[in-house]
């Protein structure tokens, strides 16, 4: 089993009523929040790190429509 760690969050008192309302668990609703937002920026670190380090120029030269004419015609 992984190892956990305890964290502590004070939230208004108002945003706890409003979770328990929904019949969630507290512990259960920060976890999934913290883990929701950890994919959200890993996603974003990637997607800059496509945007940063995207080579310019000419496209490579796959051109998609003569190789389908070839495959239809059979070569």
């Amino acid at each position: 089993m992984e190892r956990t760690v305890v964290i502590s969050v004070r939230i208004p008192r108002r945003v706890k009523e409003e979770i328990e309302a929904l019949g969630v668990s507290i512990p259960q609703f920060v976890r999934e929040a913290v883990e929701r937002e950890l994919r959200r920026r890993r996603a974003l670190e990637a997607l800059n790190w496509i945007r940063e380090n995207r080579v310019e120029g000419e496209e490579i030269g796959f051109d998609s429509l003569t190789v389908i004419r070839k495959m239809r015609e059979g070569r």
